[in-house]
């Protein structure tokens, strides 16, 4: 069974790329295969659809990485969704709202290291064996 990977994100969300990028990097260096999809979220129906917890977020097998969840405010954000053309309210107010955090051996950072993501990643391949 092959592992599934959701990468959940709002638009422009600058942590975003670099999270995908640390996805595709920490699966390679694990020799893993994923299905990952990226799941755009620019609505407050698909947020509580998919019971998005903040940009970015990474759930392996539904599993998200990082159950503990806390937010703090992120100027980028704030500036890029004021400046975007396409942020939609939601995005607007989800920026001022806060992006999501992740804490990492007694370091927060602004979305999650690689080494928490292959964690994650082997944890799920021991679930599975």
């Amino acid at each position: 069974m092959i592992m599934k990977i959701q990468l959940l994100y709002i638009l422009d969300c600058p942590w975003c790329v670099k999270t995908k990028e640390l996805i595709k990097d920490g699966l390679k260096e694990l020799g893993a295969k994923a299905d990952v999809e990226e799941i755009l979220i620019d609505s407050g129906e698909k947020a509580e659809k998919y019971k998005f917890a903040g940009s970015p977020t990474i759930r392996i097998d539904g599993k998200d990485i990082q159950e503990q969840i806390s937010k703090a405010r992120c100027l980028p954000c704030e500036e890029l969704s004021e400046q975007s053309k396409g942020a939609t309210e939601f995005v607007k107010q989800e920026c001022k709202c806060g992006c999501r955090t992740y804490s990492y051996k007694g370091k927060q950072y602004p979305y999650p290291p690689k080494e928490m993501i292959k964690e994650a990643i082997k944890y799920s391949i021991a679930l599975k064996q």
